[in-house]
């Protein structure tokens, strides 16, 4: 009888295409179970014409209003560094717990688009004052920006890493033409990330305005804008004149229909909040306004919304929920805030939202629980239980960042193919 330790492993030679069509079907951690198989599978799920097809395939599926196919959401927690992906469902329950590289910053700024994560320990200025509140015993002095103290304390490195948390890979982008001024030079820098669908590329916005010690007076109101593309894995630069702004915040940069989004304000001399909005097909920055009752801002950032952004504030009592979304009147070319909704709030639960869902509902807390408030009908429904690890009833404190960062979240292969 011929022994069993003898059998030959089968061979399953479909049809690549045929294959390819399966595979695109499944989710990331079962498609690198596949590629584990054969060696053939591997080299297919490398190729780039198989990981678009897959991100393209569960892209469409995070757009489709069906409870058929699983929706994912992103979650940060900032103060441990906790990254996880849930299912963006009622239950809520975890997917799967990320590993952080330990070749990347530890204390950094973070985006997130298509599945990508890019990461930087370039302090922007909103960063600043959460991180002095925790290094008080360090002291400036005249103009520099306070995200220049952490080349010092916090092993500050201006590098942009792009990070795919699933196939646990990343590439560290080159020097940015912004990287010419260092961060004593520097007023105000920000940085943005997003996804072009439409040629399918992700690009890195990195925007630095100088103090104008260091430039003639002429040029104080100039900006550079360095705009990175992965496809062509380069940078192109972009002066912009007349821009007048004294400070932007990158803590809740957002990207929407090919434009980049950050809060800020305009003068040194008079509190004026403002959106800045670097659009990448025309390469233009402009300054949009803030309805005029907005105050403190910067604890009530912007938010993706469909093909444009939102804004919620509070009421002055807090217990209601405002929310206003940005339009593009295209005859004009001007943009203007629409009220979309005044929502009241039950008793314990905090205004200021933490994400929005695949949907489109904005994510609070109440206590150490998040809730899911319904847009159409005004209305809180329980999320997640039992999340006061995540969700302290304290976040906010002044100056400092929100502990925990929402966002949905698609799947990709995109960097399997670095060695």
């Amino acid at each position: 009888m011929r022994s069993s330790k003898h059998k030959k492993m089968p061979s399953y030679n479909f049809p690549e295409d045929v294959f390819a069509e399966i595979l695109k079907r499944l989710p990331v951690k079962y498609v690198l179970r596949c590629g584990s198989v054969q060696k053939s599978w591997y080299n297919l799920i490398k190729t780039p014409i198989f990981i678009t097809l897959h991100t393209n395939h569960h892209k469409l599926l995070a757009t489709r209003d069906s409870n058929n196919h699983p929706k994912y959401l992103f979650f940060l927690n900032m103060r441990d560094h906790l990254l996880t992906v849930r299912f963006d469902d009622v239950q809520c329950q975890e997917y799967g717990t990320l590993k952080y590289p330990l070749d990347l910053p530890n204390h950094a700024w973070y985006a997130l688009a298509n599945g990508l994560v890019c990461v930087s320990s370039m302090f922007v200025d909103g960063d600043s004052r959460y991180y002095f509140n925790q290094h008080r015993n360090v002291l400036s002095h005249g103009p520099v920006p306070v995200s220049s103290l952490f080349n010092r304390t916090l092993h500050y490195d201006p590098s942009i890493h792009l990070w795919n948390p699933l196939v646990g890979k990343f590439r560290t982008l080159p020097d940015s033409p912004c990287m010419s001024f260092t961060s004593r030079e520097t007023r105000c820098k920000g940085l943005a990330f997003g996804f072009l669908p439409e040629v399918n590329d992700y690009v890195v916005v990195h925007i630095v305005k100088p103090w104008s010690t260091y430039r003639s007076e002429a040029d104080s109101h100039s900006v550079m804008i360095g705009v990175y593309s992965l496809n062509t894995n380069s940078w192109k630069k972009i002066c912009q004149d007349n821009v007048f702004i004294h400070r932007i915040s990158s803590n809740d940069a957002v990207f929407v229909n090919g434009a980049a989004f950050w809060t800020g304000t305009r003068s040194l001399e008079r509190y004026e909040p403002i959106v800045m909005c670097f659009d990448t097909k025309t390469d233009i920055l402009r300054e949009i306004r803030f309805p005029d009752w907005v105050e403190f801002w910067h604890s009530f950032p912007v938010r993706p919304f469909g093909q444009s952004i939102a804004f919620f504030s509070e009421g002055g009592d807090r217990n209601y929920l405002n929310m206003w979304v940005l339009k593009d009147d295209d005859p004009i070319n001007e943009f203007y805030w629409e009220n979309k909704m005044r929502g009241t709030l039950s008793e314990n639960v905090r205004g200021k939202v933490l994400g929005v869902r695949n949907n489109g509902e904005p994510i609070l807390s109440k206590f150490s629980n998040l809730i899911s408030y319904n847009l159409d009908k005004s209305k809180e429904y329980d999320f997640a239980d039992s999340c006061d690890h995540r969700t302290p009833f304290s976040y906010y404190d002044e100056g400092c960042k929100p502990p925990l960062v929402i966002t949905p979240f698609v799947e990709t292969l995109v960097f399997l193919d670095i060695n």
